[in-house]
């Protein structure tokens, strides 16, 4: 097999017929051959495969001639759907065709996975329209859209639905403690049965992070069986994991689910379609006061602990606070737990089961974290503003401080060959610090390159006449200025990189808007805010958070990218100050073992959306001169691939953009 490999990615290779601008790249090309040999000789791999390597491919053609080989096998896992479906949809079809070129007509199957909640249930849409569930006007309208899309040949797929479902996508969706297995009447034709066949027969299957975690805390019930597993976006595995193993409670939610039994305001909910009589439906709709006011004053209890003008707080200790909630929510329960009893519709009886154990899981949740239940997590009170309503949303969240024993325990002592890879995955070039927060050891690594010329297509700029990040009365007056100049001298087509939206804010306000147009991030659904930069050529993009990673701008659309201020997790960061005190315990200095290298990693992906091809040529600015005047600063430029030209004031920028032609970035 190691044959195929090389002919898969040499000069010769079939895909010249099948991609029209094929590259050879040699670090594809070794990639693909650790890959093979972690597979087949039960090995734990980490690759960093710099921009440019095509990494994705590489292991999947590995991936396939393992498969080939032995009939395994394997999961890839993502970071979000988003990269799920471009696996699927551009980066399979090439592989199907390079294989049934390399094995005369080769068949390979693939299959994405989703969480059941993805899922359409026919049973459960059917049922919701003869009862009359829907809770709004809005939620009427949306069944009706759902209903045409389904009716004209919709996959049945929720992200694959054009239109946003809200509240009505829980109601509408597949779920266990309401399946009925091969009983329903809609079993043959079921979107995630039909889906699940597909899973099983597929030696190639491609997830998601959050799905893959759910499958480790069901003890791997959920997807099918696999030998391999390949980590794609590896680096943001601990993050995934702290928090897929936490909490989060809003009072929201939990109205949500009052409203879904009973919503006298609406004269809508589940009681109104029951077989109850009028004692017990008082009964039920007495439970549901008490809860709504027993959430508010829980609830505002714990909104009370937050010093004024701050949104977020951390619990270090149990709290002492009055929790009427839990007896309210157990009687509830009982009461429903009867009624489903007695139900003489089977759907409605399930129905009620499945509100029964959402409200079991609130309340044992706001128990944990009222009792600050595990010692390996972080608590945190967080409110936010609700854009409708006067009550504001509360939330209680926890997280994991340190994932490393669980995933060595569950992960890797369980699954034969694991292989992570990611654009960035080391630090000064060493897996050191990803090793660590993972637990990994025993490890193989390979670190690759960017094939693409950064000395010839980027330039690197540092202002050091900008006041720092900490002087913020002085910096963002400076920095709208400065940016404004950057935009004059690059024509706009910019990504304006932000650690947070305050921020992102601040600056927006200060700069001057005229001569480009302006997307921000917040004001839009992202999807469509690329969507206008990617077509708006001189337009510039304010952004934060999502857009550090993942988004592709290749071409002069994004031909100049800002980063205002290094990526340092803010200081008050809860799971941060947890991480803190885990390593001062064990006499580890918590900046440069954790909050550096994680920044270093967080900068190098906003880095990362500059430069996606050969052709491709920019500026990458950033207005935070730590990085070229604090010690630290050389970790980030270290990291970066090697020489790029430095240059210590904006002026260089009109230099470097004037040699380009300007219909060539």
């Amino acid at each position: 097999m190691i044959n195929y490999i090389e002919e898969v990615f040499s000069e010769k290779s079939p895909l010249r017929e099948i991609l029209l601008q094929y590259e050879v790249r040699n670090e594809q090309r070794e990639m693909a051959y650790a890959v093979y040999d972690a597979l087949k000789n039960s090995k734990l791999l980490l690759v960093e495969a710099g921009t440019g390597v095509g990494k994705t491919l590489s292991y999947l053609v590995a991936s396939v001639l393992w498969i080939k080989e032995t009939n395994n096998k394997v999961l890839v896992a993502t970071y979000t759907k988003v990269l799920q479906d471009q696996i699927l949809k551009k980066d399979f079809p090439i592989l199907r065709e390079l294989f049934k070129t390399l094995f005369f007509d080769y068949e390979i199957n693939c299959a994405v996975i989703y969480g059941q909640e993805n899922y359409i249930c026919k049973r459960r849409l059917v049922r919701l329209s003869q009862y009359g569930l829907f809770d709004s006007p809005a939620e009427s309208v949306e069944l009706e859209h759902l209903n045409q899309w389904l009716e004209t040949g919709g996959s049945g797929i929720i992200p694959e639905f054009e239109y946003t479902l809200g509240t009505l996508a829980e109601k509408v969706s597949r779920d266990t403690d309401i399946c009925k297995y091969q009983k329903c009447e809609y079993y043959e034709n079921c979107y995630y049965f039909r889906a699940r066949n597909n899973w099983l027969n597929a030696p190639l299957l491609v997830t998601n992070h959050s799905l893959f975690f759910a499958n480790v805390a069901s003890d791997y019930a959920i997807l099918p069986k696999f030998s391999a597993v390949i980590f794609d976006e590896a680096h943001r595995l601990e993050e995934n994991a702290a928090k897929y193993f936490g909490l989060e409670i809003s009072n929201i939610g939990l109205t949500r689910l009052f409203n879904s039994i009973s919503n006298p305001q609406r004269s809508s909910g589940l009681l109104a379609h029951l077989n109850v009589s009028a004692q017990v439906s008082n009964v039920v709709n007495e439970l549901l006061d008490k809860a709504r006011a027993a959430t508010d004053n829980l609830f505002y209890q714990l909104l009370n602990l937050l010093p004024a003008d701050e949104t977020k707080l951390r619990i270090t200790k149990p709290l002492n606070i009055k929790n009427d909630l839990d007896y309210i929510l157990s009687d509830l329960r009982d009461v429903l737990l009867e009624i489903a009893i007695n139900e003489v519709e089977e759907d409605l009886a399930l129905e009620i089961k499945s509100r029964i154990k959402k409200l079991e899981s609130y309340r044992i949740s706001i128990n944990q974290f009222l009792e600050f239940a595990d010692k390996n997590s972080v608590y945190w009170i967080e409110t936010a503003s609700s854009p409708h309503k006067k009550t504001p949303i509360i939330t209680l969240n926890s997280a994991l401080i340190d994932i490393s024993g669980l995933f060595k325990k569950h992960v890797v002592e369980k699954i034969p060959s694991i292989i992570l890879t990611s654009a960035t995955l080391t630090v000064n070039k060493s897996f050191h610090f990803i090793a660590s927060r993972l637990g990994l050891d025993n490890i193989k690594t390979l670190y690759l390159s960017s094939p693409f010329n950064y000395q010839s297509q980027a330039l690197l700029v540092v202002p050091t006449d900008i006041p720092l990040p900490t002087d913020e009365e002085k910096f963002y007056p400076k920095i709208a200025e400065v940016i404004n100049q950057i935009l004059k001298m690059s024509g706009g087509r910019a990504l304006v990189l932000f650690t947070s939206y305050k921020a992102l804010n601040k600056t927006y306000e200060l700069i001057d808007k005229s001569g480009f147009t302006f997307l921000v991030q917040g004001q839009e659904p992202s999807n469509v805010l690329m969507n206008k930069f990617r077509t708006d050529i001189s337009s510039v993009l304010f952004a934060t958070q999502s857009f550090w990673q993942g988004v592709d701008f290749p071409g002069e659309t994004l031909s100049c990218l800002i980063i205002v201020r290094l990526p340092f997790d803010v200081p008050d960061d809860p799971r941060l100050e947890g991480i803190r005190e885990r390593l001062q315990e064990q006499n580890i200095e918590p900046f440069f073992n954790f909050q550096l290298p994680n920044a270093v990693l967080k900068f190098r992906q906003g880095f990362g959306r500059l430069i996606r091809s050969k052709h491709d040529r920019g500026v990458i600015c950033v207005l935070d001169k730590r990085i070229v005047t604090k010690e630290y600063g050389k970790h980030f430029i270290f990291s970066l691939p090697p020489k790029i030209p430095l240059a210590l004031s904006i002026s260089a920028i009109k230099d470097f953009f004037s040699k380009i032609p300007s219909d060539n970035k």
